[in-house]
């Protein structure tokens, strides 16, 4: 079986908008079965370039350079601007206990001596200090940060 050295100089001379359309398409059924955003941007350059072919009189080696420069700056501007504001907020206090605690109100399991003691924390008792004063048992306090394995606490 001989294959035509020519197969792709044809394929090429027969680009159109709507083979730019299914280069599209397949781009983004890739993009959404990896999810990584970078196949995300080439599919946007084919679509454009496809807009551009129906529209304009352009030949297929046009097309082809308008396809990469158009894939190269969308790469950059989504990698580098996009991206970054899609991660955007806060940072998330899922996996640090310490900041997720501060603000939480807890109660004094035992009255607190020279500013040590010890509070409920959900089903957990954990040792609390306090900068000033102490607390009574059962008194409502609020966590102002944590040191170590210590909460140090304040009077709400």
């Amino acid at each position: 079986m001989n294959a035509d050295p020519n197969i792709i100089m044809q394929f090429l001379e027969g680009m159109n908008g709507t083979r730019w359309l299914f280069l599209f398409f397949g781009l983004l059924i890739i993009e959404v079965l990896t999810g990584t955003t970078y196949i995300l941007w080439p599919a946007l350059a084919a679509v454009i370039v496809a807009l551009c072919a129906f529209i304009l009189p352009i030949g297929w080696s046009m097309q082809l350079v308008l396809f990469f420069i158009l894939s190269a700056v969308f790469l950059y501007l989504g990698h580098t601007k996009l991206k970054p504001m899609m991660k955007g907020g806060e940072p998330s206090d899922l996996n640090d206990r310490a900041r997720s605690m501060q603000g939480m109100r807890v109660k004094a399991i035992a009255d607190f001596d020279t500013g040590r003691g010890r509070v409920q924390v959900g089903d957990t008792q954990w040792r609390a200090s306090m900068e000033t004063g102490d607390a009574k048992a059962g008194q409502e306090l609020r966590v102002v940060t944590v040191k170590g394995t210590t909460l140090v606490v304040e009077p709400i």
